[in-house]
């Protein structure tokens, strides 16, 4: 006697994608709520912490600790001012923004070509070549050019932050000096360099009055390079600020509550009462994290309900796992109004774009041609219709089924499930030829494999299986 063997369940992974795209509902309602839940704890925290640095009176909290306890939370105020020094710079300063294994430089070499000659039967004039060499370098260097090139160039930085990008370096020739000119972004690091270039040549006329001469540049290459200098700049920072940090987290858990309000009280006042401000206020960043991981969340949970289910999700499940014949599948179109059903049926045709749409009265017709065929095939004129839970089937689509089978010739006669209802097993196994009607979503797979087994057992001919949508 030849039974049903369970088959493991395999997860069709576009199936599971389409099913947490059609549950967009539920992930934007838990995004929406996570990100109201972490958005509002995280202003009720501020909005505590805030007035709880209020309520402190600063001085006369002071006037109760001894002067150790004061000189420690003016130790901590100071590495705090530090450590806020340091991370600012190492996130404004472009020259912190440039890959230090991949330095973009534009290197420029001059020469001051003057008009001096040597005249040994004359009285001998000063040489000032060098001299002139020396203007040029100072004003590159100074704040003049540097104000010049940062306008010129439309720079969004200062003249501080040039500075660090521009290197001028004498060369042992005299009156040659070469100019090194760093920026992380390869066109813009060209345009500064044609500014400097021009600004040089401006200032060239000016300087004549030292003395007659011309300012040639003799090259000019764009280079990437590793700057060793840089990494070694870049590496000794981060140390240094995590060795700060760690020792301004071992003082502050050495500190009493009141010298922990105070520390921080005092802190907020010399960052600025706009930081106090945005931190005590709504923040956006944990609106943003609520809303993805409540979004994240919502998928996860449409996928475990997918993968963890025990209800038939598709139609082709009835050939891989109970190795029947599927006769065909009927999807009823819901008349369910649900909000924004419109994105439903979108999302539903791009599933389906690669199947025909047919009429619920056609995929009737197509379904009782199926099964009226196997019948011919078989010499059959009589059916028995019946399902795991065929009780909660579309009785309409039921009934327009039996009389397409009716005027095709073929007798239907049907019922509940058989493994449950003695009358209908009896009957069942009567007619003899049996199809299936499960439901997607409704039908559970340990009920299919029971009732097919039942059916080979007392040696039930099952013509196949038809799935309700």
């Amino acid at each position: 006697m030849e039974t049903q063997e369970r088959v493991e369940r395999e997860i069709n992974l576009a199936e599971l994608f389409w099913n947490v795209l059609l549950g967009w509902r539920q992930i934007i309602c838990l995004g929406v709520v996570f990100a109201v839940l972490l958005g509002g704890m995280k202003f009720v925290m501020n909005v505590r912490s805030s007035q709880s640095l209020q309520d402190i009176n600063v001085e006369e909290a002071k006037e109760e600790l001894e002067e150790e306890e004061l000189n420690k939370i003016e130790d901590a105020k100071q590495m705090q001012i530090r450590i806020d020094d340091y991370e600012k710079y190492m996130e404004k300063s472009p020259l912190m923004q440039i890959n230090p294994y991949q330095k973009p430089v534009q290197e420029l070499q001059y020469y001051v070509k003057s008009d001096y000659i040597i005249n040994y039967t004359k009285d001998r004039e000063r040489d000032y070549t060098t001299e002139v060499a020396s203007l040029y370098r100072n004003y590159i260097m100074g704040g003049e050019m540097v104000q010049k090139v940062i306008d010129s160039a439309g720079l969004s930085i200062n003249k501080e932050d040039l500075g660090e990008l521009l290197q001028v370096t004498p060369s042992s020739e005299q009156g040659t000096f070469y100019i090194n000119i760093s920026y992380a972004d390869m066109e813009k690091l060209q345009e500064i360099s044609d500014v400097v270039k021009s600004l040089l040549e401006q200032k060239s006329t000016e300087l004549q009055k030292v003395g007659s001469h011309s300012l040639e540049l003799i090259s000019e290459s764009q280079n990437v390079v590793v700057d060793t200098t840089l990494i070694d700049r870049k590496s000794n920072m981060t140390t240094s600020m995590t060795t700060l940090k760690t020792q301004l987290q071992t003082m502050k858990t050495a500190m009493t509550p009141q010298q922990t309000a105070i520390f921080e009280a005092e802190m907020e006042e010399i960052r600025g009462e706009k930081e106090t401000e945005e931190e005590s206020g709504f923040s956006i960043k944990y609106v943003i994290l609520g809303a993805i991981v409540g979004m994240f969340l919502a998928c996860a949970w449409i996928a475990c309900r997918m993968l963890f289910t025990a209800r038939l999700q598709s139609s082709e499940e009835i050939r891989s796992m109970y190795g029947i014949r599927l006769l065909g599948e009927v999807s009823a179109s819901s008349d369910k109004k649900r909000f924004l059903s419109v994105i439903d049926k979108k999302i539903l045709a791009v599933k389906n774009r690669r199947k025909k749409y047919l009429p619920l009265e056609k995929q009737i017709k197509v379904v009782a041609a199926s099964i009226a065929l196997s019948c011919k095939q078989e010499g059959i004129d009589c059916v028995y219709m019946t399902g795991s839970e065929y009780e909660k089937a579309d009785a309409a689509v039921l009934e327009r089924m039996k009389k397409e089978l009716s005027d095709q010739k073929i007798k239907v006669r049907d019922g509940e499930n058989i493994s449950y209802d003695a009358a209908s097993l009896q009957t069942c196994i009567e007619t003899g030829n049996i199809v299936f009607v499960e439901q997607k979503g409704q039908s559970i797979y340990d009920e299919i494999y029971r009732e097919i087994n039942l059916a080979k057992e007392q040696k039930g001919n099952i013509l196949g299986a038809v799935v309700l949508e």
